[in-house]
């Protein structure tokens, strides 16, 4: 078994399999183990309940937990076998809708499912959504968003509601009524409890006690043991590496550095301020104008910037846009709208555009201002994408503000503020900042995959879009490519191999590569390479010319099941809410090595935690592909933490690698303005196309 440790895994699986069946606990999926607590002990909604009300045994919310069985290697020269324990939560709406509907929900709009078996008997059956409720006659739903294959029209009594939120809390307050609002409180109080670093620990040392204490059968006589959790006195994690700071850069001559973007911003100006243009923007407002009043005074803030009194802090925005990015002044027009409708959006926009007929020069940059509520409008009738399809049409970068934004107090205000200011600046062409790189023998280009869902349709007909970023090695700098693309996911492979030809074409012509260099081609993925498509890329770079090139084919992945504890981590003071945030989270930037391919990094410290209910933050897996020809993981595990550094959206730390982040970015607002009737993408390619339009 030690010699075939893949095929000890898969006994090991079934063995817990068998030992959770025995207990007994629903297992709703086999590859990872996936059970639920005892529901009538964890049930967190009954331990909301008040005394004298009974909790409803068809609906709750309890822990769920993982396990899977693989293989580690945090030594270079051994490889063991582990389990992975992961811990989350789950929804229990068991009540079909034919009952909901006698106790007075109404279904409209909602999504529904039944229930279809698994391959293995042993395994709960898997709630499948079949459509969105359109129309309710008696005992029949009539369905629309349909797969492909699933009936328009069923009984209420053979579907079961999607385990939403939504309507998870409608379910509350119809089980509940008049203590609705004090059961749901309670609950967001036990799951915020839940998600904290101290109890997410206790809970995996709960669930790895119970386990070493076990007596479990690879086969019958093969008997084997579990050990205490990786971390525990008893199994000491390997050395916790730390990926050293990013260098920013604010001049071409590469003088003025520093490690802090925003401090370096306030020092030196950014890294274009000696040839930026326009040095005087000029910039229309388009907004309701029942708020014009609002929007103007957020404008000033914008421009001229914000020291809020008594302030004991160094305030974040006091030098304001101008004076920060190096202007010398910015003309501001408005333009109203009479309501909130999409079609007076549009209206107000026409406007400002016409005015650039009248003898006016060309607009450099819109500002809308928008609502919270317009996020859940879709294509024509959001009134931010109306306006954005038409600003875009003429080669007009946008930035939207939200008026809930514009009515924050001057003490927090600053933060939002200093944030738009370095977008804005980034969509006017300027660059606040490069990234200084280590110098390397290879040149480098490094390319990103990102990925998002766009339409409304959530099961006919909705359409994955594959955002691509570019960054490559050019004077000592990470340079961003002007080159961003999204296209839709069947068509992202050829579309990825054009692209990567036609950048390494200009960059071996505008760097003179010689013969025989080498280079290095890194991509950073939303999901594995497959064969065929690493292939496929080595071929085209074959193609362009006799260079050394080697290759890293890395999956950034978020949804897996490991966290790392930092013990010495007693949080740090959420100053919205008073409580303390992000107990037990490493720092930034420190990494662990799983195997000779992956590693854990952590890109939310406790600093980056929003608030003390978000618990501890997951990090990122790196998982290096096999057809990898470059396989420095602690090279390229830091090169991915400097990017994630790398954001003008926002100086906030990111979550992700910037290579993702933006590609995530421009597919999901593509994605977005493909739902608007009169957009036509061939927009992108105008001048505005090589602008960071999409922060």
């Amino acid at each position: 078994m030690s010699e075939h440790l893949w095929f000890a895994a898969n006994l090991v699986q079934n063995a817990l399999l068998q030992m959770l069946l025995k207990l007994p606990r629903e297992v709703f999926r086999f590859e990872p183990l996936c059970f639920l607590a005892d529901f009538e002990k964890e049930n967190f909604l009954a331990q909301s309940t008040p005394n004298g009300i009974v909790c409803p045994d068809w609906l709750g919310v309890c822990p769920s937990f993982e396990l899977s069985v693989r293989k580690f290697g945090f030594e270079r020269d051994r490889q063991l076998l582990g389990v992975a324990i992961g811990v989350r939560t789950k929804k229990r709406i068991d009540r079909n809708c034919n009952l909901l509907i006698d106790d007075g929900l109404n279904l409209i709009g909602r999504y529904v499912g039944v229930h279809k078996p698994a391959s293995d008997s042993r395994i709960r059956p898997k709630l499948s959504l079949v459509g969105r409720v359109e129309h309710v006659k008696g005992d029949a739903l009539t369905l629309t968003d349909l797969n492909e294959h699933d009936r328009d029209t069923v009984s209420s009594s053979e579907v079961w509601l999607e385990r939403s939120w939504t309507n998870f809390n409608d379910c509350i307050a119809l089980a509940y009524s008049d203590q609705a609002p004090h059961v749901q409180n309670r609950l967001e109080q036990l799951l915020a409890s839940f998600r904290s670093g101290p109890s997410r620990r206790a809970k995996f040392e709960s669930i790895a006690n119970y386990l070493g204490q076990q007596s479990l059968n690879l086969v019958p006589g093969v008997s084997f043991s579990l050990g205490s959790l990786m971390g525990s006195k008893q199994h000491p994690l390997p050395t916790i590496r730390n990926a050293p700071k990013p260098v920013y850069v604010f001049d071409p001559a590469g003088g003025s550095t520093d490690i802090w973007h925003d401090r370096g911003l306030n020092s030196f100006g950014p890294y274009t301020s000696q040839i930026f243009t326009p040095t005087q923007p000029r910039i229309c407002v388009v907004c309701q104008s029942r708020r014009k009043g609002r929007v103007e005074q957020f404008i000033h803030k914008l421009l001229r910037g914000i020291s809020p009194p008594n302030s004991k802090k160094t305030p974040p925005f006091a030098a304001g846009f101008i004076r920060k990015y190096a202007l010398d002044d910015a003309s501001i027009f408005f333009f109203e709208t009479e309501g909130d409708s999409a079609d007076q959006y549009k209206r107000a926009v026409h406007k400002a555009l016409m005015s650039q007929n009248d003898g006016q020069k060309k607009w450099d940059l819109a500002l809308v201002q928008t609502e919270d509520s317009f996020h859940q409008l879709h294509g024509d009738e959001n009134p931010y994408l109306v306006s954005k399809v038409e600003f875009l049409t003429h080669q007009i970068p946008v930035q939207e503000f939200e008026i809930e934004t514009a009515e924050l107090p001057d003490t927090r205000i600053g933060y939002a503020l200093n944030n738009m200011a370095l977008a804005t600046y980034s969509k006017l062409g300027g660059i606040p900042w490069l990234l200084k790189a280590n110098p390397t023998i290879a040149h480098e280009l490094v390319i990103g995959l990102g990925s998002a869902e766009s339409g409304t349709s959530r099961l006919g007909g909705s359409e994955r879009v594959v955002g691509i970023t570019t960054v490559f090695t050019g004077e000592g700098n990470y340079c961003l490519s002007n080159v961003s693309q999204a296209v839709p996911y069947d068509d992202y492979q050829q579309t990825l191999l054009v692209s990567l030809k036609k950048t390494m074409i200009e960059l071996a012509r505008s760097m003179n590569w010689q013969k025989g260099e080498h280079v290095r081609l890194v991509f950073h993925a939303f999901k594995p390479f497959k064969d065929a498509e690493a292939e496929a890329v080595k071929s085209i770079v074959e193609s362009l010319g006799e260079y050394d090139v080697e290759f890293a084919f890395l999956h950034v992945v978020e949804d897996h099941p490991f966290l790392l504890f930092d013990n010495a981590q007693r949080g740090v003071r959420d100053f919205e809410t008073g409580g303390t945030k992000g107990v037990l989270a490493p720092d930034r930037g420190h990494f662990l090595r799983m195997s000779g391919h992956e590693v854990l990094l952590t890109l939310t410290g406790a600093r980056d935690v929003k608030r003390a209910t978000d618990g501890i933050p997951r990090p990122v897996l790196l998982r290096l592909g096999r057809n990898s020809t470059f396989h420095d993981m602690t090279y390229l595990t830091r090169q991915v933490y400097t990017f994630s550094s790398h954001s003008w959206r926002s100086f906030f730390p990111s979550p992700l690698p910037v290579t993702i982040l933006y590609s995530e970015l421009i597919a999901k607002l593509l994605g977005n303005l493909g739902t608007v009737s009169h957009w036509n993408p061939s927009v992108m390619l105008g001048r505005i196309g090589g602008t960071r339009w999409f922060l």
